[in-house]
């Protein structure tokens, strides 16, 4: 916040950003203060968003399944530290190098350390055939989404990876037998009275009137209102506002006073602390603002998103849920929550310092963020704007001595010269940081590989990328993942001609890997160019012959005669 800010009222922001229904639940002194819902469940309808509204969680479900798995540790049914492949019976994860001297274990998995793949799911329309839990973990039909596995050494980083909780998933089931929904029935959802909520997937039927349908950014419904989401662990659970704030306060009560209905606080304590990295604790991330801890986890699923956060020690939080995917106005809830119930520290307000005009025009120009990235600084009227590269941009305002702050996030900019007189932008998170990132102000005729990509010219970028590698084989922008998900980012934000093009480079980089023939085939049948699809579908089948999407999608193809001389 700046001072003398203006506000917008919740309605005002729901049309903004095309928002249909929320439901909120604001927790204060470890009690839910109240609850509130707006809008409607489903824009045909019109039936208005009530407080037993149910919407997916999406990962959140991450959390509330942490819990229980905790909760067995307790029991002795399962060993948080122990390698999974000594429980596991009717399915193993798969040995190689990375498992050789590390082993994955439940802890890590649930911490997102395992070295696991598979960041998320898509789910399934209504009515489509539902894989089995051993067709998820191994890639296959009908599952739409790779086979688990380990591709980097287990502790050694964290990485966000919901195909980790399937793996977990098997390993309950391997060692209690039964299901995932009737273990997290009896192990958290009713000890806390959250009985509206349940990890069924498909919805039984009798719930079904009272979901909220789901959204998608463009503000068109989910066919068939929402995707089923098998998976379950990760990403299946339907819940309400005032049931995810009962999971919040209980967590918080067994962190301060032992007092929970769960988990004793020595075990709750591991979903707080950092576990192999600052912001991350097993099953929740967790922030650190000037000395004030707060926990969180946020949930998208198609059509849906939802947001927890919760302080550490005072007893104050609150639950956002809504049924489109738009994160951002959630951030913007929970701002305005955290400043109307005195979080501490959680909303910085800063005061305004103008510079003219001649001062502003100094620090203009664009800046190398890394090898393959940049933003951009312009000047509009007496206002310096931030352009970050496929990002929102915002207004720098200055609070004094060349440093600014943004309404967009929490760090501080210092334009400062080097001792070359090079003007550069220092990014730190605390105003008197001793470490920060220095940003250099490129040339006139400098250029990243990514605007390459940007300007249509593919084989330049390809040469481009091709040349950042050699120079450095350890850059993650030239990674095959890295490329992998700014190629769907930018297919899922509408440039399908850029994504195809990434993926080409992917291929020109990678193509020891079967994954990217995948991709790319995908952009090309996205494209409407089905002969392209199905030769680069078949090269990933052939390096990969487990890959059954990538098999069904062959086969529809040849049914339909592409490829067939005429």
């Amino acid at each position: 916040m700046i001072e003398g800010d203006s506000t917008w009222t919740i309605e005002e922001r729901m049309k903004h950003f095309g928002v249909p229904g929320m439901s909120i639940a604001v927790i204060d002194d470890f009690k839910i203060a109240w609850t509130k819902s707006y809008g409607v469940m489903d824009t045909t309808s019109m039936r208005p968003v009530t407080d037993s509204t149910l919407f997916q969680a999406a990962s959140i479900s991450k959390p509330v399944f942490t819990m229980a798995v905790l909760k067995l540790a307790e029991l002795g049914a399962v060993k948080l530290d122990e390698d999974v492949n000594a429980t596991l019976t009717s399915w193993k994860l798969p040995e190689n190098a990375f498992t050789a001297t590390e082993k994955v274990t439940l802890k890590r998995l649930l911490g997102h350390v395992a070295g696991t793949t598979v960041h998320g799911f898509e789910g399934y329309a209504v009515g489509e055939p539902l894989p089995s839990l051993l067709n998820i973990l191994n890639g296959e039909a009908p599952s739409n989404s790779p086979a688990i596995v380990v591709d980097q050494t287990p502790g050694s980083s964290w990485r966000y990876s919901g195909g980790g909780y399937c793996v977990v998933s098997q390993l309950i089931l391997d060692a209690k037998g039964g299901s995932i929904p009737q273990h997290m029935h009896d192990l958290v959802l009713d000890p806390l009275g959250m009985s509206r909520s349940t990890y069924q997937q498909p919805l039984p039927e009798a719930w079904n009137h009272n979901a909220a349908t789901g959204y998608l950014p463009d503000r068109s419904a989910v066919k068939g209102k929402w995707h089923v989401y098998p998976e379950l662990s990760p990403d299946g659970l339907w819940t309400t506002a005032t049931d995810l704030a009962h999971f919040v306060i209980d967590l918080q009560k067994t962190i301060t006073s032992d007092s929970g209905k769960v988990l004793s606080r020595a075990t709750a304590m591991q979903m707080v602390e950092p576990f192999v990295e600052p912001h991350a604790a097993v099953g929740l991330t967790i922030e650190d603002k000037k000395g004030e801890r707060y926990f969180d986890h946020g949930g998208w699923n198609e059509g849906f998103c939802g947001w927890i956060v919760g302080h550490v020690e005072n007893g104050k939080g609150a639950v956002i849920l809504i049924n489109a995917n738009e994160p951002d106005f959630m951030g913007e809830v929970v701002r305005s929550i955290a400043r109307a119930y005195d979080w501490p520290e959680f909303v910085p307000v800063r005061k305004a310092q103008p510079l003219d005009s001649t001062a502003l025009d100094a620090f203009t120009g664009r800046y190398r963020v890394g090898s393959d990235d940049l933003v951009t600084i312009t000047r509009r009227g007496g206002k310096l704007i931030r352009q970050p590269l496929r990002q929102e941009a915002g207004e720098l305002v200055h609070i004094g001595d060349n440093v600014f702050v943004s309404r967009l996030d929490e760090r501080y900019r210092r334009f400062a010269k080097d001792s070359t007189g090079e003007m550069t932008v220092q990014v730190m998170d605390a105003i008197d940081a001793k470490d920060f990132s220095t940003l250099r102000r490129m040339k006139e005729d400098e250029h990243i590989p990514f605007e390459l990509i940007m300007r249509g010219k593919r084989d330049e970028a390809a040469k481009a990328y091709a040349d950042l590698k050699a120079a450095n084989q350890a850059d993650e922008m030239v990674s095959e993942e890295r490329l992998n998900f700014l190629g769907y980012e930018l297919m899922n934000d509408g440039q399908l001609k850029q994504g195809q093009d990434v993926f080409f480079v992917n291929m020109i980089l990678h193509g020891e890997s079967a994954n990217v023939y995948d991709s790319y085939a995908e952009a090309c049948l996205k494209m409407g160019n089905k002969e392209m699809a199905l030769i680069n579908y078949k090269r990933a089948l052939s390096m990969d012959p487990k890959n059954a999407n990538a098999a069904r999608i062959v086969g529809e193809l040849e049914k339909e005669g592409v490829g067939v001389a005429r």
